[in-house]
Parts: C-alpha cells; sequence; structure tokens
C-alpha cells in the first residue's frame, strides 16, 4: 500500500507520547509499504531529524509553522468554536500541501495523526479513493474534563471549560472518516457515549520489545522513580501531588528512601523540589537504565485518558508499579494483576513500602508481567493487525467505487 501520515509534530526523536507512538507506526508500516509523511517544521535545526526519518526508508515532507501566525490564530479563535489546539496548527499552506501531493501521488490511505491534524478532511478537495482514517489516540475531551475535576484555580477552571466545550463539538469531526482509532476501551466507550457516531476501533500504545528487554541488573532497593515528559500537565501534577501527599508517608517508613524524577524540561515548580531525597533529572535519552536502577515505579496520576507508556515500559522490565485508578484505566485488562493500584495516599505509600521491602514481587510476579506484554503490546504485533484492517477496508472502498 501506499500510505500517507499526516501528523503536527515531526516523529523524531521518538521520546515520548504522541511522536514515540507514531515513529513506531510508521516504521513498522514502511517494512511492507511505502510511506510518506506529512508534517510542520518550526526550525530549521529540524533538518536533521528529518534526515534521520528518511534513512529508515521515511520520505517527509514539512510545512512551516509559524509561532506568530499561530498566535494570531488563537486571538480570532476565542469566540469561535474551534479548540486552541487545533487552531494553533490551523495553516493554508498545509491545506494546500495536502491537496498538492494527493494530485500528484495516489494514496491508499491518508492516516490523520491527532486531533489536530483531523481539521484537514475538510480542505481536501481532490476526488480520490483513498481510505481516510483518523487517530485520535486518546479522548482529549475526557482527558479535559477530568483535569476541569481537580483544577482549584478559578481562571484556569474557566479556561478549561471553554476548551472541553470546544473539543466536545469538534471530536464529532470524525464522522467524516471511514474510520477513528482510540487507543483503549475506556476512551472508546467514552467517546461512543458522547454520540459520535462513527466506526471506532483500538489501535492501542505498543512498546519496542526489543529496545525494553530485562537485564539481570542491580538495582538500588530505596529508589523510586516517576517518568514522563515533565510540561505534561498530568505528568507535573502528579509530580507534585506524589512529592507532597505521598513520598513523606513513605520517608516515615523508609527514611533512606529516594524519589528520581525524570523526564524533559522538568518546569521550576518540580525543578525546586530538588534535595538530597528528590532527585531531578531532566532528560534522560536512555530511559530503559533509570527503570532498572528503581526499586518501583509510580504514577500516581489525579487525571489524563489514554494509556500510560511509563506503566507498560515499567512492566516489560520487570519492574513493579504503583499506580491510581485514574493511571490504568486504559490499558488491556490483561494488565491489571501486575499493577498495584492504590486507593488513597495511605494505601500508595503502604504498596511502595511493600514492594521496597519483599524483592520477591519482582522476582516472581514481574517475571510472569514480561511475557504478558511482550506477546499483547509489542509494536510489530498492533501494526501488523493495523496494516491488514487498512488493506481489506482499502480493497472494499475500491471493490464498491468500480
Amino acid at each position: 500500500m501506499k500510505i500517507l501520515i499526516i501528523t503536527p509534530r515531526i516523529p523524531y526523536p521518538p521520546f515520548r507520547g504522541d511522536k514515540l507512538k507514531i515513529f513506531n507506526i510508521a516504521k513498522q508500516l514502511s517494512k511492507r509499504n511505502s510511506v510518506d509523511i506529512l508534517t510542520f517544521r518550526k526550525y530549521s535545526a529540524q533538518n536533521k531529524d528529518i534526515d534521520e526519518l528518511n534513512k529508515r526508508n521515511l520520505k517527509v515532507e514539512t510545512v512551516k509553522l509559524s509561532l506568530i501566525r499561530s498566535i494570531f490564530n488563537l486571538l480570532l479563535s476565542i469566540f469561535s468554536s474551534i479548540p486552541f489546539q487545533v487552531v494553533w496548527y490551523k495553516s493554508s499552506k498545509m491545506a494546500e500541501k495536502i491537496n498538492e501531493i494527493i494530485k500528484k501521488e495516489k494514496y491508499d490511505v491518508i492516516y490523520f495523526h491527532l486531533i489536530r491534524s483531523a481539521q484537514y478532511i475538510n480542505g481536501i478537495t481532490s476526488s480520490n479513493s483513498a481510505v481516510m482514517v483518523a487517530d485520535y489516540t486518546d479522548a482529549v475531551s475526557l482527558y479535559l474534563h477530568r483535569f476541569f475535576e481537580i483544577e482549584r484555580n478559578i481562571f484556569k477552571k474557566f479556561f478549561l471549560l471553554l476548551e472541553k466545550k470546544k473539543v466536545e463539538k469538534f471530536e464529532k469531526i470524525a464522522e467524516k472518516f471511514h474510520t477513528l482509532f482510540i487507543c483503549s476501551e475506556y476512551d472508546k466507550k467514552y467517546l461512543e457515549e458522547k454520540g459520535i457516531r462513527v466506526n471506532i476501533r483500538i489501535l492501542r500504545n505498543g512498546i519496542d520489545t526489543d529496545y525494553f528487554k530485562p537485564e539481570n541488573t542491580a538495582y538500588d532497593p530505596t529508589r523510586i522513580i516517576f517518568t514522563g515528559n515533565m510540561p505534561y500537565y498530568a505528568n507535573y501534577d502528579a509530580v507534585l501531588y506524589f512529592s507532597k501527599e505521598i513520598f513523606p508517608l513513605i520517608l516515615k517508613r523508609i527514611q533512606e528512601a529516594k524519589f528520581f524524577i525524570v523526564g524533559q524540561n522538568p518546569p521550576r515548580k518540580i525543578r525546586n523540589l530538588a534535595s538530597d531525597r528528590i532527585i531531578v533529572t531532566g532528560l534522560i535519552p536512555d530511559i530503559k537504565l533509570e527503570y532498572l536502577k528503581s526499586a518501583v515505579n509510580v504514577a500516581p496520576m489525579r487525571f489524563g485518558a489514554g494509556t500510560l507508556n511509563k506503566i507498560i515500559e515499567s512492566i516489560a522490565l520487570g519492574v513493579p508499579v504503583v499506580a491510581t485508578e485514574m493511571a490504568v484505566g486504559g490499558l488491556p485488562e490483561e494488565l491489571n494483576k501486575y499493577i498495584f493500584v492504590a486507593e488513597n495516599n495511605d494505601d500508595f505509600a503502604c504498596k511502595v513500602v511493600e514492594i521496597i521491602q519483599n524483592p520477591k514481587i519482582r522476582e516472581t510476579l514481574m517475571k510472569e508481567g514480561r511475557v504478558i506484554i511482550k506477546d499483547l503490546l509489542g509494536w510489530e504485533k498492533i501494526v501488523s493487525n493495523f496494516e491488514s484492517y487498512l488493506s481489506e477496508e482499502s480493497k472494499r472502498i475500491n471493490y464498491f467505487r468500480k
């Protein structure tokens, strides 16, 4: 098949989140298909990232994203129904580029990655027989709903409510596609209950099982880790919450415990947490080693949506996880027995202490979990199923067009 992927950010380097997912999907698809990527470029230094993708048999074309234009779009959209996160990526040049490309090339599939790219379905003027699919990954309105519920700042609550209403309305653009993909059954059910009438299928967040392969490495029995992109507000909130509400309870029982906050661009409030017991590392390119050196991984999320990579990566490496119920809602049910879910602050602290004081948990339960992860969430298997579906849809659509 010939596939065009439209995504808002250059999917390299694939450290976290949306870039990680689309990079792995594109890489796997390119093994058996011709894959082109159309995305935005912010500055010329990103040319080296494009070169890295080209080396992997991925042809990349870009449109310049103007910061001034994006800010202007935001100001104009205050009284419109278009979400702020969508209008930031609104570009007439991108719409023109999409039409230019699909007039020149005959694509079997056009894959719009994230809600921010879905807006460009409206601008397609060329007649074509491509399968049009959108991948929201998460239910963005669910994320905003949960965020709104815990926020206490009245000005932030006003902004969140405004954006939530915009997103809930805009998410229905999914009905213009052949298929909408989402990463979990929970998010799928939420969108269906919101009245989105389209074929919704699951495209899970996967894991590179070759990279996240367990090793017999010595670990620090008092080391607690949290990983994630720190400017992402759900991570930012989780770190502050754990540091202030849960970690002090752990220190009362294990005085030598240390909490490592690992992730790029930590905001000032997180950097200010640094002490002899709390270590803020910033970006660590080889995240695998950070997991393996730790006794336990924590996911104290209070809001969010979708599937947390930090949990599946940890289980794949055999490192026990303690998480809130919110953090595990988007995970496959098969993984539930390998995650310690806490009901409250005291329970969370007790479960972390239990794991630190009982190494057998790592030696027995987690060995089984690693096998399940590899079979369930390896990128090769996930993308193979995705590819088969796209191929069948392409054949079906072209058959009825004849």
